[in-house]
């Protein structure tokens, strides 16, 4: 009966068996991609929080300088019309010096002045709607009525339409012709001269003028009207 031997000092045999003490190789890492900094958007991001925070500041303090100023009260006031105090009524607004407000501490000067235009009811004044009657650049002789018109463009001197200039003012009347006949028109008539009291700057002038009082109902049913300048 024979027996195995081994060879004193011969290498163990290397098995691959569940028992095998050999480390095998670890898992195998991800390569990681490094973040790209952008300080360009940082910065402009810090930028907008300032500009934010420098808006709501001016915003602030422009909010808490206010002024007081006048503003036409519940009834609207015809251009034309004289002025007194009692018509307007306080407000509060934000300062702003492009915009010419009548203060209210001067509603008592505008006792005796007209008006450009008409001031419309709630509206905020302006120096610019206002005309001066006290100072006799506008006069009412009398027997002479205050009305307002409507001018074509074309119809007067442009750039010479000035507040208390005095003007020769024709009519043109068309009347209608009955079963199918034609229009007559009676061609342009002298009504006198007449004073522009208010206008306002669109193309088909609208205006208030001083006129004599017998000619209030002819101007009133004319189709068309023309003024005229003389030197």
């Amino acid at each position: 009966m024979s027996k195995d031997r081994t060879t004193p000092g011969a290498a163990a045999p290397t098995g691959a068996g569940p028992f095998a003490g050999g480390r095998g190789a670890g898992p195998t890492r991800l390569p990681t991609t490094t973040r790209e900094r952008k300080p360009a958007l940082a910065a402009l991001a810090v930028l907008l929080i300032l500009a934010g925070a420098l808006a709501t500041m001016l915003l602030v303090n422009r909010s808490g300088n206010r002024i007081s100023v006048v503003k036409v009260g519940g009834t609207s006031i015809a251009a034309g019309s004289k002025l007194s105090a009692d018509q307007f009524e306080e407000a509060s607004v934000a300062a702003d010096s492009s915009i010419k407000y009548v203060l209210w501490s001067q509603v008592g000067q505008l006792n005796n002045q007209v008006t450009y235009n008409t001031l419309v009811k709630g509206s905020l004044l302006t120096t610019d709607m206002l005309g001066n009657q006290s100072n006799g650049t506008v006069d009412f002789p009398p027997g002479s009525s205050l009305m307002g018109i409507q001018i074509k463009q074309g119809r007067y001197p442009t750039q010479q339409m000035n507040i208390g200039d005095k003007f020769t003012l024709y009519t043109d009347t068309v009347t209608a012709g009955g079963n199918g006949q034609q229009s007559t028109s009676t061609g342009w008539q002298s009504q006198g001269t007449v004073t522009l009291v208010a206008r306002d700057n669109a193309d088909t002038m609208t205006a208030t003028i001083s006129v004599p009082t017998d000619k209030v109902l002819a101007i009133a049913n004319a189709t068309d009207l023309m003024l005229t300048k003389s030197y």
